[in-house]
């Protein structure tokens, strides 16, 4: 049986858009796409040179669709969407640790004004990670959020003796 790990995320880029970009900017700073019908050339660079690709399952790698704002007078000037499904892919971590560092990366030229992603693995669970603005409130997992407000719940159920 196959293992899938599952992926939805988005990313919100702000930016006055003075200067042009370069066309192949956000293949450069996210990574190339290798679909399951890409051909042989794509799959060997892909194993060569996997630091430039999204991440890869036995089926091909993530996509990525770009949406620009046509109203250039707006600084939310870029949407990302990252979205696809790896099959053979055990670990969800390994693609939240992409996806912050793809945050990093376009950090450097704009500013991401917010992001997340969730990765959901059939047989190891589910990881989500959220990117704002302000460093602070970086990286929480919903997960650990709801822990957290379980153990609030249980500790003022506790209290009251109930």
């Amino acid at each position: 049986m196959s293992n899938w790990t599952h992926v939805s995320g988005i990313i919100r880029v702000d930016s006055f858009r003075l200067d042009p970009l370069e066309p192949d900017f956000w293949e450069k700073t996210i990574g190339k796409e290798c679909r399951w019908d890409s051909p042989k050339e794509v799959w060997d660079e892909a194993f060569d040179h996997g630091e430039r690709f999204m991440p890869m399952g036995s089926e091909g790698s993530l996509h990525m669709e770009v949406w620009e704002n046509p109203d250039q007078s707006h600084v939310d000037a870029y949407t990302v969407s990252i979205f696809g499904d790896l099959r053979n892919r055990d670990d969800p971590y390994e693609v939240i640790e992409w996806f912050h560092k793809a945050c990093d990366r376009i950090e450097e030229v704009f500013c991401v004004r917010n992001a997340v992603i969730e990765a959901c693995n059939d047989w190891n669970g589910t990881r989500t990670w959220s990117w704002c603005v302000y460093e602070e409130d970086r990286g929480i997992e919903e997960a650990e959020l709801l822990d957290l407000m379980y153990e609030e719940s249980e500790a003022e159920t506790d209290d009251t003796g109930d």
